[in-house]
């Protein structure tokens, strides 16, 4: 049985992208390897740096467990949303790749975690107050997506990450 990396290559190729356009920006930026937490790039510029946590996919919204972001409390089945998570770094900056079918297509989102962390509520929220609370196919279920259309606002944001530094 052969392994699918389609994953792992799409986070590779984001990540790579991400490098790439700091660097046309003029910033050095370097990937990790390995898995360091909330860490996939280092941007340097000028005396300063910034780590950068990069999030790739190709089709369809990106998909995060959300309790990652939010205090998920589950009574019976019914979920609730007790706002956001106290560890959340609100200013860790995430680009999202959105990865074209060819060069050149790829499309970037540039926010902050903590905007982020907004976001994931917002949709969380919407999502389970459509189902009374309760998820419909698992009630224990925190998976959670979020969507080009959630990101368009921060569509080309470089100048976050360029303030920054």
């Amino acid at each position: 049985m052969a392994r699918n990396f389609s994953t792992q290559l799409a986070g590779q190729i984001g990540e790579s992208l991400v490098v790439a356009e700091l660097g046309r920006r003029g910033i050095v930026a370097t990937a990790f390897s390995g898995n360091v937490p909330d860490i996939d790039l280092l941007a340097y510029r000028g005396g300063k740096t910034l780590h950068l946590q990069v999030k790739a996919w190709r089709k369809g919204a990106v998909s995060f467990d959300a309790r990652r972001f939010l205090k998920i409390s589950i009574d019976e089945q019914k979920q609730v949303v007790d706002g956001l998570v106290d560890e959340l770094d609100f200013g860790l900056v995430y680009v999202f790749v959105n990865i074209g079918e060819t060069a050149g297509m790829d499309r970037y989102f540039v926010l902050e975690q903590g905007v982020l962390g907004g976001l994931v509520r917002d949709g969380y929220e919407s999502f389970l107050a459509k189902h009374s609370g309760v998820r419909p196919r698992n009630a224990a279920t925190t998976h959670n997506s979020v969507t080009l259309a959630q990101l368009q606002d921060y569509e080309d944001n470089w100048a976050l990450i360029e303030e920054r530094l």
